[in-house]
């Protein structure tokens, strides 16, 4: 048994068009007084590019200023007319343009920094896709059951992220409060209320049902309070030698 858990909250699909909602989660989880890392999407749907939003981007910037939030990159589009982008088939040069062009908009807002971690929109990424990133510079890539330490060609199985978007609509997203409450409190933890390893919450502001955040903040202050987790920005794990990360997140390297 390990002395300490770690677990990683990430708000994913963060863009101007749902600031509001991004606001109200990220208010309750300062609240908290927790580390939790923001997945950002530079040209949302390809309507929304973060360089005409100034007011979004003071907002992301006012976040990381804390010092406790750190930003990651979610692609380029995230998504084109409701159809998810896809990182798993194209070239690796195709690949690169795209993360190099959510790059730029990045870079052109004046207020935002370069992520060092990538998390794909639909949790698949290609080998041509890592190569990519590696070329980029970036430092992590998580998919939904692996975290890849990119530089140092490292790859460690993980259980799978909890997750309440499932269908990307929020009424159809519905059956997932049910299961995910009783995937966390009947079989998270073993008999002796005790678990080990990384623990992973994925928040999708556009497409959780409503009545998901009184549910995660529940479980994240379970985790903090009943479970003594400690919260971390995906950077922090980079701070852990290849033992820690072996036996202390108990993580399988493949």
């Amino acid at each position: 048994m390990i002395d300490q858990k770690l677990a990683i909250i990430t708000i994913h699909d963060v863009n101007p068009l749902h600031a509001q909602k991004i606001s109200k989660i990220s208010d309750e989880l300062n609240k908290l007084k927790i580390k939790y890392n923001l997945s950002i999407v530079p040209y949302y749907n390809r309507e929304y590019s973060l360089k005409d939003h100034s007011a979004f981007c003071d907002q992301i910037s006012s976040l990381l200023q804390s010092g406790n939030v750190e930003l990651t990159l979610h692609r380029l589009y995230h998504q084109i007319n409701g159809k998810i982008e896809d990182f798993d088939s194209e070239s690796k040069e195709q690949e690169k343009q795209e993360i190099k062009k959510g790059l730029d908009i990045l870079a052109a807002t004046g207020k935002l920094p370069k992520p060092s971690m990538f998390i794909p929109p639909a949790w698949h990424l290609s080998r041509q896709a890592i190569d990519a990133l590696k070329e980029l510079h970036f430092s992590i890539s998580e998919s939904m059951s692996s975290i890849e330490f990119i530089q140092k060609g490292k790859k460690y199985i993980l259980s799978t992220v909890m997750s309440w978007d499932e269908q990307g609509d929020k009424e159809k997203n519905k059956p997932t409060l049910k299961q995910n409450k009783e995937m966390f409190y009947n079989r998270l933890f073993d008999i002796d209320g005790k678990t080990n390893g990384l623990f992973r919450m994925a928040i999708h502001p556009p497409y959780d049902p409503d009545e998901a955040l009184a549910d995660q903040i529940e479980m994240i202050r379970y985790l903090n309070e009943k479970e003594s987790y400690e919260f971390v920005r995906y950077s922090d794990l980079l701070r852990l030698d290849e033992d820690e990360i072996s036996n202390k997140l108990m993580l399988q390297n493949v």
